[in-house]
C-alpha cells in the first residue's frame, strides 16, 4: 500500500511539466550517512523528496499520509531561500509546484490533498547553505475489501522450487512453565537431540505433503 502510493507520487512529480523544468532532483530521501546528508541535499537542490508514509484504518477504510520535503540552496539568506531571486527558485516555489502536481489528483487508488506545510527552522540547514520546507499530503479513504491488493500480490514472482523443496518437515518442542531454559532448548535442537537432563513437555513433528 505505502510503497505503491510512494511510487505513484514520485512518478507524478517527475512527469509534471513545470517540475521537470525547474527541479533538479525528485525521489525518496537519500540513503547516505547522517554526516553527509546535508551535503547531499545541497548537491541535489532544488529537490523534492517523498518521505515514507503512514496510514490509519477505520471501518475497513485506510487513509494514507505522506510528506513532501523540499530543499533549496540558501546562499543569499533566508528571504531569498523562501522567495527565490528570479534566478534560483525558493521554498515557496516548491510548495506551489507540489500543490499544482498533487492536490486534488487521483493517483494510484485514491485522490490526494495538500493539508498543510511549514518551513524547517533549523540552524544546521543554515550552516549547510540550504533551506527546507515540508508539505503534508492526505489521501481519500481506500477500501480494504476482501480482494484488496490482489493484482499487486499476483504479480510477485514465486519462490524458486529449489528453496521450497528443502522445507519438508516441521518440528516444534513445547516447554511449559517452569521453563527448562535456553541451555536445555539448545540441547533439544541438537542433531540428534539431547534429553539427558530435561525434555519437552510436548512435541510436534509433521511431515509436509509431497515430502519424500
Amino acid at each position: 500500500m505505502l510503497a505503491h502510493a510512494e511510487n505513484v507520487l514520485i512518478e507524478r512529480l517527475k512527469n509534471h511539466r513545470d517540475i521537470k523544468r525547474l527541479v533538479r532532483t525528485i525521489g525518496t530521501l537519500p540513503k547516505v550517512p547522517t554526516e553527509k546528508l546535508l551535503q547531499h541535499y545541497y548537491a541535489d537542490a532544488p529537490a523534492l523528496y517523498i518521505v515514507p508514509g503512514r496510514f490509519t484504518v477505520k471501518d475497513s477504510l485506510a487513509t494514507m499520509y505522506f510528506t513532501v520535503a523540499g530543499v533549496v540552496r540558501n546562499v543569499a539568506g533566508q528571504e531569498q531561500a523562501r522567495k527565490g531571486d528570479g534566478i534560483d527558485i525558493g521554498c515557496d516555489h516548491l510548495v506551489t509546484l507540489a500543490v499544482r502536481a498533487l492536490h486534488g489528483q487521483f493517483l494510484g487508488d485514491c485522490t490526494w490533498s495538500v493539508t498543510g506545510g511549514e518551513m524547517a527552522d533549523d540552524e544546521v540547514f543554515d550552516a549547510a547553505g540550504i533551506a527546507a520546507v515540508e508539505i503534508t499530503l492526505e489521501s481519500t479513504p481506500v477500501e480494504l475489501d476482501y480482494n484488496y491488493g490482489e493484482a499487486q500480490i499476483a504479480n510477485l514472482p514465486p519462490l524458486p522450487e529449489s528453496e521450497l523443496a528443502d522445507f519438508t518437515r516441521f518440528h516444534a518442542d513445547i516447554d511449559l512453565p517452569p521453563h527448562a531454559g535456553a541451555p536445555a532448548h539448545a540441547k533439544w535442537l541438537a542433531e540428534p537431540p539431547v534429553y539427558t537432563n530435561s525434555q519437552p513437555d510436548a512435541a510436534l513433528d509433521i511431515q509436509l505433503p509431497g515430502a519424500s
